[in-house]
């Protein structure tokens, strides 16, 4: 008597109809596996290479290692996943952790997958012609801007060639690898590249990307300029910009000028927004 792969189903029991459709659905359920595991495997790589190449290591990579070995060791692991799943199943109390982790893992996916659609949404919308410009910093190293400060910085000068009557105001502390503020990096490099140095307003106070753009907001009123607003930055920070922007209360329009981002880091903080949107919507 021969048994499926797939079901505890007897073949002498099943139509040639019945049968042929069980076995497509084992091929499809296979492949769907493969594809699962060959991503996961692809994004775990991802995830753990920022680490190596740049030495950073954050509560963001590390939950995205930790979700892609799980991926794998349930697609590619199945017999010991179902020894699992028996053991949790033996009692009632632990089989109501087993499913209420189940679908606290598909509540989250679900999340997941609407949270990207939303920041890729907010990434496409455009500015406004001649909208002010308001760039947020990022590390500074000695005099010299990071790569993810540099790209930021030329998004704001191609905007702001763009828009000729357009003012920009470049917004950034002190950080601790810096010798000077991340406001006064951007005006070197703006300045050098040829932008005048009288549509650069520097903000040299701001700490993270509340003060970023509560304090670029207020020069933007006081030198009287477009209250239609240029947010430029990265793409995936784009929706959470955009979310403190509004609670902010900017009545102007507010649109997106996205810089190229190191593919290296973008999973990694794309992650990051995962948590940081709902935490800035609740707690701040």
């Amino acid at each position: 008597m021969h048994y499926t792969n797939e079901k505890n189903i007897k073949h002498k029991d099943l139509s040639p109809t019945q049968t042929a459709a069980l076995a497509g659905k084992s091929i499809l359920y296979r492949f769907f596996r493969a594809v699962m595991v060959t991503a996961a495997c692809i994004f775990l790589v991802w995830f753990i290479l920022p680490i190596f190449v740049y030495g950073i290591i954050n509560p963001y990579n590390i939950f995205g290692i930790l979700v892609c070995s799980a991926i794998i060791l349930f697609y590619s692991g199945r017999i010991f996943f179902i020894y699992i799943r028996k053991l949790f199943y033996s009692k009632k109390a632990s089989k109501i952790i087993w499913k209420t982790g189940k679908y606290l893992i598909y509540a989250f996916s679900v999340y997941a997958i609407f949270i990207s659609i939303v920041m890729g949404v907010c990434s496409s919308i455009p500015p406004a012609e001649n909208a002010s410009a308001i760039i947020p910093g990022a590390q500074v190293k000695g005099t010299e801007p990071s790569l993810m400060l540099y790209n930021r910085i030329t998004a704001g000068e191609k905007f702001l060639s763009k828009n000729p009557d357009s003012i920009c105001v470049v917004t950034g502390g002190l950080g601790d690898t810096a010798e000077i503020t991340e406001a006064q990096c951007m005006y070197n490099v703006l300045t050098e590249h040829g932008i005048s140095s009288d549509r650069i307003f520097l903000e040299e106070k701001a700490k993270n990307t509340q003060e970023n753009i509560r304090y670029s907001y207020d020069i933007i009123k006081n030198a009287g300029a477009s209250e239609n607003i240029a947010i430029v930055s990265d793409g995936f920070h784009q929706a959470r910009a955009r979310l403190i922007a509004v609670k902010q209360g900017i009545s102007g329009q507010i649109g997106a000028v996205n810089s190229d981002t190191n593919l290296i880091l973008l999973p990694t903080y794309w992650v990051r927004e995962w948590f940081g949107l709902p935490f800035e919507l609740i707690f701040r």
